[in-house]
């Protein structure tokens, strides 16, 4: 009996994955600091002059704004919200597992991994506006000039970014670069 290509393709995955998500994990710092570039820049595209500077804390992302709090009489402080894109790269990891897995080229997965970028931005970016639109008092919000409707994309935009982008994404890009084996595995069903 001939081999299973799914089972094979299935154990190289588990295979893969511990070894992906390290190399995901430590390299992250750098990959913070590219995905913190591109969506400060998105985040001027949509409401320009609201961050001000983009700092790095490791793996962390922190926004700094325009935008002042008054936390006792006579104080007043910035507003720098934390963002911590491993939330929203993880994914990386998965994509790069499966197509180790699937036995890809390396150009697929270098153009898989700038594939993901986008998305990757979208969790970061939508994850600051809801920290500056949605989750503080209305002192902030106003600053953060998001109208009602915008706001409720923001939230929209979020939760796309949290729970979907990070997993379905992967897959789909995956299954992309690997329809002859998907339809070789129809075929033999």
């Amino acid at each position: 009996m001939p081999p299973d290509p799914l089972r094979g393709f299935i154990l190289r995955a588990l295979l893969w994955l511990p070894l992906c998500f390290a190399a995901w994990y430590g390299l992250a710092a750098i990959h913070a600091g590219v995905i913190g570039s591109l969506s400060r820049g998105a985040i001027d595209l949509f409401r320009p002059g609201l961050v001000t500077g983009l700092e790095q804390a490791g793996r962390e992302l922190v926004f700094v704004t325009r935008i002042l709090v008054h936390p006792a009489p006579g104080q007043s402080a910035l507003v720098l919200p934390e963002v911590n894109p491993l939330l929203y790269t993880y994914g990386l990891a998965f994509f790069a597992a499966l197509m180790l897995a699937a036995r890809a080229k390396l150009w697929q997965l270098a153009v898989g991994v700038l594939l993901l970028l986008p998305f990757q931005v979208w969790g970061v970016v939508f994850d600051f506006l809801l920290q500056v639109g949605i989750r503080p008092g209305p002192e902030i919000t106003v600053q953060a000039g998001l109208s009602a409707w915008q706001r409720e994309a923001v939230a929209l935009g979020y939760q796309l970014g949290n729970l979907v982008f990070p997993t379905v994404v992967p897959i789909l890009l995956w299954g992309g670069f690997n329809r002859d084996f998907i339809a070789g595995l129809r075929r033999r069903a």
